[in-house]
């Protein structure tokens, strides 16, 4: 397994067939994989014949999955924000897997809110520090997994049966504006980031962004309000399938996969082609520029 330097040949194609063959006996993590998505992305993986590892806080809920997935995946209790719950997590995950190893890791863990940095206190009285949960579980908590699967990827050898796959998920709120959700802003930095260097170890990296789905995360008002508004939602079987497509096709790196209501694409997914640079925009050249300057002042002491 190889994977060439990162470029920018246009957008995904999308197909209606997957070719699941090469997920069979590879180990999986999954951040949040107790629930609503990410426990629906425990399941697929499984079913394709993966070996899985959730991670997640619920303990209940999270044995309850690993019982629903018959000896396919184990449970680990793990606060995202604890670099040591996540060290816990990588090291299960490659001893209980079938070849001790980690190929694929699904930076899911996340919920949604607007963190206090948002609230305004009066401003006569002295400022109080921030509560910055939803930032810490949604970005410091990606941050770690994705520091950890780098870790843990480039322990095993590289050989085809083996694969060095991180998928941090975001929402399309990485993509617009939306008030209260900086932290989807950063992980798609993350990506763009990690696909400029990652390579150099075999390692891809790709994004995936859902649009409104109806899982346990939206409570039932959120959705009937949605509902009202006419948002047509994105279905958990698209998201899955997306994920599917980028774990099993070794090709895919550095991509940003946005999962839509089918009026939007065929598949319920589409590639957005929104982190490339077009040309006659001034930012591509400057994106040369920075690239050929940027890791030596980064790594200048």
């Amino acid at each position: 397994m190889s994977i060439p330097e990162y470029q920018d040949h246009g957008p995904l194609q999308i197909t209606s067939s997957l070719n699941l063959d090469n997920l069979v006996g590879k180990s999986v993590i999954v951040t949040g994989g107790a629930s609503g998505l990410g426990k629906a992305y425990a399941q697929v993986f499984a079913k394709a014949g993966a070996y899985i590892t959730i991670g997640d806080f619920n303990e209940q809920a999270g044995k309850e999955t690993v019982a629903e997935l018959a000896g396919n995946a184990q449970f680990v209790k793990c606060d995202v924000r604890n670099w040591d719950d996540q060290v816990r997590m990588f090291e299960a995950a490659v001893s209980s897997s079938p070849h001790k190893s980690c190929d694929i890791v699904i930076a899911n863990a996340g919920i949604v809110g607007a963190d206090d940095l948002y609230q305004l206190q009066d401003p006569s009285l002295p400022p109080v520090k921030p509560d910055l949960r939803i930032i810490e579980i949604n970005l410091l908590g990606t941050v770690y997994t994705t520091k950890l699967a780098m870790h843990y990827f480039r322990r095993q050898k590289l050989v085809p049966e083996r694969d060095r796959c991180l998928i941090l998920k975001a929402s399309v709120a990485a993509y617009v504006d939306q008030p209260g959700s900086p932290q989807q802003w950063g992980i798609r930095g993350l990506m763009r980031n990690l696909r400029r260097t990652a390579w150099k170890e075999n390692i891809r990296v790709n994004l995936v962004a859902p649009w409104y789905v109806r899982t346990p995360i939206l409570d039932q008002g959120i959705q009937d309000f949605l509902d009202g508004k006419g948002v047509g939602f994105a279905t958990v079987d698209d998201t899955c399938t997306a994920m599917l497509r980028i774990a099993s096709d070794t090709t895919v790196n550095g991509r940003a996969i946005g999962i839509v209501h089918r009026k939007e694409a065929p598949e319920g997914y589409m590639d957005l082609d929104h982190d490339d640079y077009k040309e006659g925009d001034a930012l591509k050249e400057w994106q040369k520029v920075v690239l050929d300057t940027a890791l030596r002042i980064v790594s200048s002491p």
